[in-house]
C-alpha cells in the first residue's frame, strides 16, 4: 500500500469519524426534543383531565344545591296551605285534626324515596308531631338545629348526621311556618343521602376506577361507592384500620378539602377496595357544596395511570416522526460536510470584509463627531470671549441709560428715547446671557419667570419673516390669549425660531408654506396624547407644520440625536433640535413629531400654563432718589474697563456714594492698604490683566474684613467658592438696580 492510499484511507476515517460525531450529536438533539415534546403534552393532557373532573365536581355540587333548594320549595308550599297553618292553631288548643297528619303525610308519600321523615316543631323548640311516628327521643343534632331554626324564623339546612336506628346519614331541612305575622314554629323535613347519591352521584364514571364521593366539613364519608366506607373518618378511621400505609399526601389533600377550597391535586394513595392495598399515583379535583351554615366536600378520583394510554401513543408517533426525520438528516449531514470547507472560507472572507467596512464607518462617524465637538468647543470658548468683550460694552451703554433716567423727568420730549436704549441694552444682556449659557454646556442658571406665549410666538414670527426666502409662505394661526408659562422667554424663542428655520430648510429651493399654530389644551386631552403630562393642569400647543421634503422612521428616530444631521457637511451641526428637546424637557413639557417622506413634517410641542405673577411696578427714579438721600457708604471700585469705570463711578456718586476707582488691581491692593479705613465696601471685576478679581479679593481680607462685590460677564457664581471670600456676586453688563441691591444686601 502506497503512502498516498494509507493517507487517503486516514481521511476516509477521520471523515466518518467526524460524520459519526454529528449524526450522535443529532441523536442526542432529536432525543431531547422528543423528550421536552412528550413532557409538554403529557402536561397538557393531565390539566386538561383535571379541569373535566373539577367541572365533574362542580357539576355534582351544583346538583346538590338544587336538589336542596328543591326540596326546601316544596317544604314551603306546605307551610303557606291555609288549611295546615289553621290546624297549628287548633293544636296548640290541645286539638288535633285529621288535616294536619294528611298534609304532613302527603308530602312524605309523595317524596318517599328521598324524605325519611317530617317534623313540626312549635315555636317553643317542642315536637309537636312526626311522620312516621318513629322517634321517642330526639337526636341532639335534630334539636339543636331546630332550635336555629327557630331562633332565625327562616329557612335553616341542619347537619348531616348518622341515624342509628336506621344507619343511614340525613340531612334536615327546615321552613318556618306563619300565620300572618305570627310565627307559628318550623317544619322539618329528613333528606336521605342514600337517595342523593343514587340519584346525583352514583351515575357519574370516571374511568375505569375513578369515582366520585362526599365529605362533610369534619371529614366524615357520607357517599362513597363502597359501603364499608360511609361513616368513616377518612383519616383517623383509616389510620386505625392501616396502621401501616402512608397516609401523608393524602392528610395534605384533606387539609385543603376541609378549608372549603376548591381546587385539584395528584396525590399517592390506594384503591381501598382492592384485598392487597398498593401505593397508587390518582388524580383528585373537589368542590365545596355550601348547605346554610355547614359545607360539604364533593371530591372526584381517578387512577393517573389511565391517562398514559393517549400520552404513550403521542410518544410513538412522535418517535416515529423523529426516526424518519433522522435517516433524512444523515444523508443530508454527508452532504454538508463536502459544502462546508468551501462555506467556512467564503463566511471568513465575507466577515472579514464586513468587519473592515463596519470599522471603516466607525472611525468615520467618530471623526465627523470629533470634528464636531472640536467645533463647538471652539465656538464656545470663542462666544465666552466675545460675551466678555460685549458685557463691557454694555455696561456703560446701561449705566449712562440709567443714569440719564435718573437725572431726567418722564415729560422731557427724549425720556422714551432713553427707555427704548435701555430696554434694548437689556435685550442685549440676555442674549449675552444665552452665549454664555450654550458656551458653558448648560451650568449657566437662566432667568426663569412668567412668559406671555403669545408675545414670544409675535416676535419670533417677526423675525422670521425677515430671514426666511420669500418663496416660503409663513401661515399664521395663533389663539389670542393663550396664558403663560414659566421658563426663559429667550429659550422659547429659541424652540419656535429653529423649529420653523427647519420646516423652511426642509423646503429647500421649493416653493411652500411653513404654518405656525398656537392653541390651549386640557390636562385630561394632554395626559391622552401623552400619560407624562399631568391631567391637572392646562398646557399651551405649539405647532409647526411645513410642506417640506419630509422624514423616512429611521431619521424620525435620530432627529434629537446631538450631531445627527440630513444636511451636507458645514451647513448644520446636528444641534438645533437636540437643544430644543433639551429646552422643552426642562420646563415640564414633551415634543412629538409626525412626519411622512414626500409630504412633510408636523412639530407639536405641549408646555405646561401658569397663572401670571403679578409684579409691583416700581418707580425706578424715587428708588434711586430715596438711596441718594441716606447712602454715604465709601466705595473702591476695581475695574480694568475706563468705560466701565467712569459710568459706575458717575452713577453712585449721583447716588451720594463716595466712590474711588482704580484700573490696576496691584495699585488697588496698595490704596486699600494705605488707607482702609476710608472704606466701607470694595467692587472688582474678576477678569483683569495684572491680577484676577478673586485674587484681589483675598488680598483685601487678609487686610480687613471688609464686604466685596465680584462682577464678571464671563463666568458664572457656581464656578468660584462663593461664600468664602466673596460676599456678592454680580454678573455684567451691569444694571445700577442691580448693583444698588448688592451694596444694600452687604451693608
Amino acid at each position: 500500500m502506497t503512502l498516498i492510499s494509507r493517507l487517503k484511507r486516514k481521511l476516509m476515517v477521520k471523515n466518518k469519524i467526524r460524520r459519526t460525531v454529528v449524526y450522535m450529536l443529532l441523536v442526542v438533539i432529536l432525543s431531547g426534543f422528543i423528550y421536552l415534546a412528550y413532557d409538554e403534552y403529557k402536561k397538557a393532557i393531565i390539566v386538561q383531565q383535571q379541569q373535566q373532573m373539577l367541572a365533574m365536581s362542580k357539576s355534582i355540587s351544583r346538583s346538590i344545591q338544587l336538589f336542596t333548594d328543591d326540596v326546601a320549595d316544596s317544604i314551603k308550599v306546605v307551610t303557606l296551605d291555609k288549611d295546615f297553618i289553621k290546624s297549628i292553631s287548633y293544636i296548640e288548643d290541645g286539638k288535633m285534626l285529621d288535616v294536619y297528619n294528611k298534609k304532613i303525610k302527603s308530602y312524605y308519600e309523595a317524596n318517599d324515596g328521598e324524605v325519611d321523615s317530617i317534623f313540626f316543631y312549635n315555636k317553643n323548640g317542642e315536637l309537636v308531631t312526626q311522620y312516621p311516628k318513629a322517634l321517642e327521643n330526639i337526636d341532639d343534632i335534630l334539636q339543636k338545629d331546630a332550635d336555629i331554626a327557630i331562633s332565625k324564623k327562616r329557612t335553616h339546612i341542619g347537619k348531616v348526621h348518622l341515624d342509628k336506628t336506621k344507619n343511614i346519614f340525613i340531612y334536615n331541612i327546615y321552613q318556618p311556618v306563619f300565620d300572618g305575622d305570627n310565627f307559628k314554629g318550623v317544619i322539618s323535613a329528613g333528606i336521605k343521602i342514600d337517595a342523593i347519591y343514587s340519584k346525583l352521584i352514583a351515575p357519574v364514571k370516571v374511568g375505569e376506577k375513578g369515582y366520585a364521593l362526599v365529605k362533610d366539613q369534619e371529614g366524615i364519608i357520607i357517599m362513597h361507592q363502597l359501603k364499608d366506607q360511609i361513616g368513616i373518618d377518612v383519616i383517623e378511621t383509616r389510620k386505625q384500620m392501616y396502621p401501616g400505609l402512608d397516609f401523608r399526601e393524602l392528610e395534605q389533600l384533606i387539609d385543603h378539602q376541609l378549608k372549603g377550597e376548591e381546587g385539584v391535586a395528584i396525590y399517592h394513595s390506594y384503591w381501598w377496595a382492592e384485598e392487597a392495598l398498593k401505593k397508587v399515583k390518582k388524580l383528585n379535583a373537589y368542590t365545596p357544596v355550601e348547605l346554610g351554615d355547614y359545607f360539604w366536600v364533593v371530591a372526584v378520583t381517578m387512577s393517573y395511570d389511565e391517562i398514559q394510554g393517549p400520552i404513550s401513543k403521542f410518544l410513538g408517533i412522535v418517535t416515529g416522526i423523529v426516526i424518519i426525520i433522522m435517516v433524512i438528516a444523515y444523508f443530508f449531514t454527508s452532504e454538508l460536510f463536502k459544502m462546508k470547507k468551501n462555506k467556512a472560507e467564503l463566511e471568513k472572507e465575507t466577515e472579514y470584509l464586513r468587519m473592515l467596512n463596519e470599522s471603516s464607518e466607525q472611525l468615520r462617524k467618530k471623526e465627523a463627531e470629533l470634528y464636531h465637538s472640536h467645533k463647538l468647543k471652539m465656538i464656545g470658548t470663542l462666544a465666552g470671549g466675545i460675551a466678555h468683550d460685549i458685557n463691557n460694552l454694555l455696561t456703560p451703554i446701561l449705566g449712562y441709560s440709567e443714569l440719564l433716567l435718573m437725572r431726567t423727568t418722564e415729560d422731557k420730549e427724549y425720556y422714551e428715547d432713553v427707555e427704548e436704549i435701555l430696554k434694548a441694552s437689556k435685550k442685549g444682556k440676555d442674549l449675552i446671557e444665552q452665549i454664555l449659557f450654550f458656551s458653558r454646556n448648560d451650568k449657566e442658571s437662566v432667568k426663569i419667570e412668567s412668559v406671555n406665549i403669545n408675545e414670544v410666538a409675535r416676535e419670533t414670527i417677526k423675525l422670521l419673516k425677515a430671514v426666511i426666502p420669500k418663496d416660503v409662505i409663513i401661515k399664521e394661526n395663533i389663539k389670542e390669549d393663550c396664558g403663560y408659562i414659566k421658563a426663559n422667554s429667550t429659550q422659547i424663542h429659541q424652540v419656535i425660531f429653529n423649529l420653523c428655520t427647519n420646516a423652511y430648510q426642509s423646503i429647500k429651493n421649493n416653493r411652500g408654506t411653513v404654518e405656525i399654530s398656537l392653541n390651549t389644551i386640557d390636562g385630561i386631552e394632554a395626559n391622552n396624547i401623552n400619560n407624562t403630562l399631568s391631567k391637572k393642569g392646562d398646557y399651551v400647543e405649539i405647532m409647526i407644520k411645513d410642506n417640506g421634503c419630509g422624514m423616512d422612521e429611521e431619521t424620525k428616530k435620530r432627529i434629537f440625536d446631538p450631531f445627527f444631521t440630513t444636511k451636507d457637511i458645514g451647513k448644520g451641526s446636528g444641534l438645533g433640535l437636540f437643544v430644543v428637546q433639551n429646552i422643552v424637557d426642562k420646563y415640564g413639557g414633551i415634543i412629538t413629531v409626525d412626519s411622512e417622506l414626500g409630504v412633510g413634517s408636523y412639530f407639536k410641542v405641549y408646555l405646561p400654563l401658569v397663572d401670571k405673577e403679578v409684579n409691583v411696578e416700581v418707580d425706578e427714579n424715587s428708588k434711586y432718589r430715596s438711596l441718594k438721600d441716606t447712602s454715604s457708604k465709601r466705595i473702591l471700585v476695581v475695574d480694568d474697563s475706563e468705560e466701565n469705570i467712569k459710568v459706575i463711578k458717575k452713577s453712585l456718586e449721583h447716588l451720594g456714594f463716595k466712590v474711588v476707582v482704580e484700573t490696576d488691581g496691584k495699585k488697588a491692593i496698595r490704596v486699600f492698604k494705605k488707607d482702609n479705613k476710608k472704606f466701607d465696601i470694595v467692587i472688582t471685576d474678576y477678569m483683569m490683566p495684572n491680577i484676577k478679581g478673586f485674587e484681589l479679593a483675598k488680598e483685601i481680607k487678609k487686610i480687613k474684613d471688609i464686604p466685596i462685590i465680584l462682577m464678571s460677564g464671563y463666568i458664572d457664581k457656581n464656578d468660584i467658592n462663593y461664600n468664602s471670600i466673596v460676599d456678592v456676586f454680580i454678573k455684567k453688563p451691569l444694571e445700577l438696580s442691580e448693583l444698588l441691591e448688592a451694596i444694600s444686601k452687604v451693608s
